[in-house]
């Protein structure tokens, strides 16, 4: 399934967990917008090299990139923290993306952390008081 091809890819653990349940989010109105990829879109980004897979610089890290914001910046998973970066300058070169230190920065200590965020920080439908 969509999930063994992902993990084919090397996607991290916890993706693995996060996508055999979940799917896409848009939330276009949170800051600069946050929009966590489908399974089909991640895919076909990390093929494409879209996506790096190895951060280099200022971070020398593994990771998985699931999400992007509304400004160029890419939401990436730590293979061996397990933190969710925020990357927002770098430069790509093949599946390396190399940071200086104001290119990232530790958005969540994990991806259920980073979701519960998402969620904390997510507009509200306001209730309408009834007429009397």
């Amino acid at each position: 399934g969509v999930v063994e091809a992902l993990a084919r890819q090397g996607v991290a653990g916890p993706l693995l967990e996060y996508y055999s349940h979940l799917g896409s989010v848009e939330l276009p109105d949170l800051g600069t917008g946050i929009w966590i990829d489908d399974v089909s879109s991640l895919t076909a980004q990390v093929e494409a090299g879209n996506y790096p897979n190895r951060l280099t610089g200022a971070v020398d890290d593994t990771v998985s990139v699931f999400a992007t914001d509304g400004g160029g910046g890419m939401y990436a998973l730590s293979h061996t923290t397990g933190d969710v970066y925020h990357l927002t300058a770098g430069a790509l070169t093949g599946s390396c993306y190399d940071l200086d230190e104001t290119g990232y920065s530790t958005a969540a200590e994990d991806l259920w952390s980073f979701l519960e965020q998402l969620h904390a920080r997510s507009p509200r439908p306001s209730k309408r008081s009834e007429p009397r």
